[in-house]
């Protein structure tokens, strides 16, 4: 029997680098376990729009560091970005919550998300899910906690882009079916749009 008194913790994706680069463009050559890494970094970036939309304003669903999206965001827009491109980062900042701070801003990218998964599972009621294809990242990590005590266990679940897109279904499975709906209706759009060029 659960005991009414234990609050559950809420998800919260915390997006490293890897998850901005590499949901932006396919990463060539194009093989078949490059092909579905990035339609589940697809399917995990439109169902972070999806379940924005959905919480109240003030409560975030995805964060990351200022460090980590501006170093996507300058390196996805390059010198002339076209209005197209401009208005998928707008989007996409304004569906996920970029943290700063003088203390934040100091750390490495890597140190900044840890320091976030950190900081929301042990000063908050949330349960961060750290979304990564580094292969390193959990010893990455593992080094962050053992710093402090060598004996650490990472708190929290890292999981790569096939994972977390398991998990996301998992949980949230009628947004999950809206998400596939909508990523149909896109791909049908612009595979007309090259018919007709």
């Amino acid at each position: 029997m659960s005991n009414p008194s234990v609050q559950l913790r809420e998800t919260i994706l915390v997006l490293c680098h890897s998850f901005f680069h590499d949901a932006f463009r396919l990463q060539k050559p194009v093989d078949v376990e490059k092909f579905k890494i990035w339609m589940s970094l697809r399917f995990v970036a439109n169902l972070i729009i999806e379940r924005q939309a959905e919480l109240p304003e003030g409560q975030p669903f995805a964060v990351t560091s200022k460090q980590v999206f501006e170093s996507f965001s300058q390196k996805f827009l390059g010198d002339n970005p076209s209005d197209k491109l401009k208005e998928a980062v707008e989007i996409l900042h304004n569906s996920i919550s970029v943290l700063e701070g003088s203390a934040i801003s100091k750390l490495s990218i890597d140190d900044s998300v840890f320091v976030i998964c950190d900081t929301l599972f042990s000063r908050s009621n949330y349960e961060p899910v750290l979304v990564s294809d580094i292969p390193k990242k959990v010893e990455k990590a593992e080094e962050f906690y053992r710093k402090k005590d060598p004996n650490a266990v990472i708190p929290y679940h890292i999981y790569s882009a096939v994972e977390a897109e398991l998990f996301l279904r998992g949980k949230f499975q009628d947004l999950s079916t809206i998400v596939d709906g909508r990523m149909k209706i896109g791909d049908a759009s612009s595979q007309q749009r090259k018919i007709n060029k």
